[in-house]
């Protein structure tokens, strides 16, 4: 099975096929992102019309970045007529661990750290944030419970399992972005 991954969600732009990953360090995404596919596909020989899915990185993650590569995904899965897959990035961090007990956590906005308990692969609870005095706690905490913690940051590569096994399970996730907490300029209304 062919699946196209983006995660444009961070600085570093990424994408990938198969067991190759292109990432570029980009501000604008929305600009390098169909020529870093192009590259992508043409360096691992597959064509657009080889792809079998396409799925994009839904956050949690900048809020425009979260955007572009959703938007990418949705237009080439409709112009493709494959499937267009939104992952978790806590779930693809928590895929990244053979542990069956895992906190999946992602450095966040300002130094916060993004969490997610998942259990068999399947997550257990809702995603939370914590500030970055509180984050040692929260998972000493977490190890104490059992759970094996998986901090990091993900790439587009980390996406391809999970998008694997959600085609295999025949369990398309919602296509919707995961906003964990309000983009910047929301919070600046309040």
């Amino acid at each position: 099975m062919k699946i196209l991954a983006v995660d444009s969600t961070g600085e570093v732009l990424s994408v990938a096929v198969g067991a190759l990953e292109l990432r570029k360090k980009s501000k604008k995404h929305d600009e390098a992102l169909l020529p870093l596919v192009e590259r992508l596909l043409k360096k691992a020989g597959v064509g657009w019309k080889d792809l079998d899915a396409v799925a994009a990185a839904s956050g949690p993650g900048r809020f425009t970045g979260i955007r572009v590569g959703m938007s990418f995904a949705a237009a080439a899965g409709f112009q493709l007529k494959i499937p267009a897959l939104a992952i978790s990035r806590l779930a693809a961090a928590a895929g990244r661990s053979k542990a069956k007990n895992v906190l999946a956590a992602l450095p966040g906005w300002k130094d916060e750290v993004y969490s997610q308990t998942y259990r068999g692969g399947s997550a257990r609870d809702a995603a939370s944030w914590t500030a970055p005095s509180a984050w040692p706690a929260y998972r000493d905490a977490a190890e104490k419970r059992g759970l094996s913690v998986v901090y990091g940051e993900t790439t587009a590569a980390d996406l391809l399992p999970v998008a694997r096994a959600c085609l295999a399970a025949k369990k398309i996730p919602p296509f919707k972005p995961f906003y964990l907490k309000p983009a910047g300029y929301e919070r600046l209304r309040r």
